[in-house]
């Protein structure tokens, strides 16, 4: 064997040894906090003394509890709604957009994502004030809109600049105006970007603390901020069994999502 040889190989082992190590600390930690989850005893230890479901029947029967889940899940929502409505427009402007100044409206997308959320909370909180509005669920959809906007945004764009804008040339050819053009052949392209975005928006708004903890209301307190309190409160696997619904629930929305259009096909 050649010494190049050799060395290609050492060189793609230790490339494969870096990515599964890399893999493990991503999935581990998760994996561990599952696990501990259906523990027998009364608070966290690993491993665990035994399997059970009663943290579950316990998480399900916890009216704080489920109704933080489902603040949470009517944020997320209102999340989603405003990215794309705000988000899609947007990445069509900095795409397509003839005029000076859209490739500053490009980076400007991404700052706010690129500040610490609790700055951006912060920050919101005391714009908010300013305005007369008080932390609720709306201030909080709004600062995670901002804050999670530059992954519409992106995605979006993305998958604009690869394609062909012959099409919507053609169409304006054949006697269709700027809106038929977009709503029966653009749009249509778009729509796997968009329901990716959808779904990862959705996840960021569903889970943020950093955000929410400065922008909730009193009677509108998701779970992240209601699973802070519990972590504060008591160690009992709980907490364990709530982290686990969370991490399910992004797991089912990345399958629906390869289930559906395919996460190849995203940026296609």
């Amino acid at each position: 064997m050649r010494g190049s040889d050799w060395l290609d190989r050492l060189g793609i082992g230790a490339l494969i040894g870096v990515a599964l190590f890399s893999l493990a600390l991503l999935l581990l930690p998760a994996v561990i906090v599952v696990i501990m989850s259906f523990d027998t005893r009364g608070y966290i230890s690993f491993p665990p003394a035994g399997f059970t479901f009663d943290w579950y029947a316990r998480l399900f029967n916890q009216p704080v509890l489920m109704g933080a889940m489902w603040t949470s899940i009517k944020v997320g929502v209102y999340v989603t709604v405003l990215c794309i409505a705000l988000g899609v427009p947007t990445a069509l402007a900095c795409a397509r957009g003839d005029f000076r100044g859209a490739a500053g409206l490009s980076v400007f997308v991404l700052l706010p994502h690129m500040v610490p959320g609790i700055v951006l909370g912060v920050a919101v909180l005391f714009a908010g004030a300013l305005f007369g509005i008080g932390p609720s669920i709306w201030l909080q959809s709004i600062s995670l809109a901002v804050y999670v906007m530059a992954v519409m945004v992106r995605t979006v764009m993305a998958r604009l600049q690869k394609l062909d804008p012959l099409l919507e040339q053609a169409a304006s050819n054949l006697g269709a105006t700027r809106w038929q053009s977009f709503r029966t052949i653009t749009l249509p392209l778009l729509m796997p970007a968009i329901l990716a975005g959808a779904v990862f928006t959705f996840i960021e708004g569903f889970d943020n603390l950093s955000v929410t903890i400065f922008t909730h209301g009193y009677r509108d307190r998701p779970l992240p901020v209601e699973l802070l309190t519990i972590v504060q409160n008591t160690n009992s696997p709980l907490v364990a069994a709530v982290s686990s619904v969370q991490i399910l629930l992004a797991i089912l929305a990345l399958l629906a999502i390869s289930a559906t259009i395919g996460l190849d096909r995203v940026n296609d």
